[in-house]
């Protein structure tokens, strides 16, 4: 169903529908009026209705309803998706069924048939290997067979789905290749290789810093932009969210999960967004950087695609002598580090996956737990930025989480007199702890004394 709306900038009402394809149409009335809109997209709403094919259910096959029903509601629909279903019903299930009489296949014969097929697609080969395909790709393929029967059910072209009882028959899900996940990710030695070596060019040390800092997706960091920077917000900045970039249709959308994305920026990201901003940007692109442009654009100032980084990432792995990993992994390591730093997860949690999955999740706040979001982030070293390559790997965690805040391995600071009241430096609670491990008792006490004389 189409609709008429305003559009920032144009005195012009602008009208959307869905065209006889099921594709989205968007373009000005040439009017100001709104009921006059209205009636110009009811004209063109019927013009695509008289376009629209029309389906002969006596001859109908499954190859037919699918070009002239199925995919276009699937592209009207799911406009994020059905490429991929195009792929995997093309690939595997129309050569097979395509010349097949759509009706005929919702009998017991054809189920039976159906069955034997989906016990067959384990036999299946990867167009891009050869090998078998992998258990989660036949349940992928699988699942939009289910759906294009379920849709043709629906519409009562067919009396029942044949695909009903297949849950039993899917394989398990696990990893193609078993136990790569476990080995996967980087190091915080090797991330921080990657986000300062100046073998790899700038754009890209910057882009990783924000992707293995930050958690973000190849998407999601394509498609921010500087005013999405808050550069005001304590304890640390933040970087808001809202879209990300889909490389295959070439075209914003929302998050993968369609939650807003809050990220607090590391101190090391803020150092390098600095930088970047007041200087490498400009050198990248030509010219000043304006709110609404991408903080890591293409040459061309449009966002970077998948692939294209991807290819980059690999490259660079090598320039650095490192193994071939996805870029995926980015997010990954950035949760373990944290993780492994002593993070909490709930915390960890509101940055990279912040879509309510329980009622509880409803009372969150996301401003009450800020404070959280950021320790959470600290607890990635700051320092392992900062070590000369003589420096021996430090494997202890220097930043620590807890239910009050971070502490690290400063020296407690000294309390002043601020309006006739004791308090202290502002900033996040030192570890009294670290200073008690790096002391004997014998050390200490005259330590504490000496603090306990200067008030």
């Amino acid at each position: 169903m189409g609709a008429v709306y305003r559009r920032k900038g144009s005195r012009y009402v602008w009208l959307k529908w869905f065209d006889a394809h099921g594709l989205e149409q968007r373009r000005s009335s040439g009017t100001e009026s709104e009921d006059d809109a209205q009636a110009l997209l009811e004209e063109i709403e019927r013009q695509e209705r008289e376009k629209a094919p029309r389906v002969v259910l006596g001859a109908l096959t499954v190859e037919r309803w699918f070009d002239e029903v199925w995919l276009p509601l699937r592209q009207r629909t799911r406009p994020w998706q059905w490429k991929s279903d195009l792929a995997g019903m093309r690939t595997h299930f129309l050569p097979k069924f395509g010349g097949h009489a759509l009706a005929g296949l919702a009998t017991d014969a054809g189920e039976v048939e159906l069955l034997k097929w989906l016990e067959g697609l384990r036999e299946h080969r990867s167009r891009r290997d050869g090998t078998p395909l992998a258990s989660r790709t036949q349940r992928n393929v699988a699942s939009v067979v289910r759906m294009f029967f379920a849709d043709a059910r629906q519409r009562k072209v067919i009396a029942r789905n044949p695909t009903v009882d297949w849950a039993r028959n899917l394989p398990a899900i696990e990893d193609k290749e078993r136990g790569w996940r476990a080995q996967a990710g980087f190091t915080l030695e090797q991330v921080v290789t990657l986000t300062t070596d100046e073998r790899i060019p700038e754009d890209r040390r910057v882009l990783y810093t924000l992707r293995f800092l930050g958690g973000l997706r190849p998407g999601e960091a394509a498609n921010a932009r500087w005013r999405e920077l808050n550069r005001s917000k304590r304890p640390l900045w933040r970087l808001g969210l809202e879209s990300s970039f889909n490389s295959p249709m070439q075209r914003e959308k929302g998050t993968k999960t369609g939650a807003e994305l809050n990220i607090p920026v590391h101190p090391v990201l803020q150092e390098a967004l600095e930088r970047w901003d007041a200087n490498g940007w400009e050198e990248f692109m030509g010219r000043k950087s304006e709110p609404s442009d991408f903080i890591f654009p293409r040459g061309d100032g449009q966002q970077r695609r998948v692939s294209a980084t991807y290819k980059q990432f690999k490259a660079d792995l090598a320039t650095v002598g490192l193994p071939v990993q996805r870029q995926y992994e980015s997010r990954s390591t950035f949760r373990n580090l944290a993780l492994s730093a002593g993070a909490i997860e709930f915390h960890l949690n509101l940055i990279t996956h912040p879509t309510p999955k329980r009622a509880s999740d409803h009372y969150t706040r996301l401003e009450m737990q800020w404070p959280g979001m950021c320790a959470a982030v600290l607890a990635i070293d700051r320092a392992a930025w900062t070590r000369t390559p003589q420096d021996a790997p430090n494997t202890q965690v220097t930043v620590r989480v807890t239910d009050q805040g971070t502490t690290n391995d400063k020296p407690p600071t000294i309390l002043t007199i601020v309006g006739g009241e004791l308090e202290r430096e502002k900033g996040f609670e030192p570890s009294t702890l670290a200073l008690a491990r790096r002391c004997s008792t014998a050390e200490l006490f005259p330590q504490i004394l000496e603090r306990g004389a200067s008030l």
